[in-house]
């Protein structure tokens, strides 16, 4: 559990990622919604709680459900929704199709997925496959080359997932680059 309900302070349900992938005409990359519940990831506090960095306003609440900027307030505190209580609604959404229909353990039940603590969380997901082709009567690629374009119109609009798609193939030529401190700690694990 990383997001208390909207008016409390402790935590109840998970950042619950969600994602939307939706191929293109040839069957190819069109675009990718993948993103949490939360303002930003648990793994960005962690990478600033490691590199003993504050964390910006907005990104996480302490254990009294007040906004904090320490990140260790943060982990032991409540995730800042997306959007505040529609961000929790999105949460709770999540957390019935992932966790309540599969009979896997609530957020409040699973251990953490950050370490060792508790052993394997326990989590469940869900995922639902749509044919276009059988409720859009043809009409679908169509219709998202059009949103595509539309998504797309302006200089400095951003596609969900092309900058991913973009960096992927970048990092896949190029390589990636691994701050320092992760890289040390990669190192004392190898033998």
């Amino acid at each position: 559990a990383s997001i208390a309900p909207s008016g409390g302070s402790r935590p109840v349900v998970g950042t619950n990622p969600f994602s939307l992938a939706v191929p293109d005409r040839e069957g190819e990359f069109g675009f990718l919604i993948d993103q949490s519940a939360s303002v930003v990831s648990k793994s960005e506090i962690l990478k600033y709680l490691r590199e003993e960095k504050s964390i910006p306003v907005g990104w996480g609440l302490d254990s009294e459900g007040r906004s904090t900027t320490d990140p260790s307030e943060a982990i032991t505190g409540s995730m800042a929704p997306a959007g505040a209580y529609k961000g929790v609604n999105i949460a709770i959404m999540v957390e019935l199709f992932a966790a309540v229909l599969s009979g896997a353990n609530l957020g409040k039940e699973s251990s953490p997925f950050s370490g060792a603590k508790g052993g394997p969380p326990g989590t469940g997901q869900c995922f639902i496959a749509i044919n276009p082709e059988i409720s859009g009567k043809n009409v679908f690629q169509n219709r998202i080359e059009t949103l595509l374009q539309y998504l797309s119109a302006e200089e400095n609009s951003r596609v969900p997932g092309h900058n991913r798609m973009k960096n992927a193939s970048i990092a896949s030529s190029k390589g990636v680059l691994v701050d320092n401190l992760v890289l040390s700690k990669v190192r004392e694990l190898l033998p």
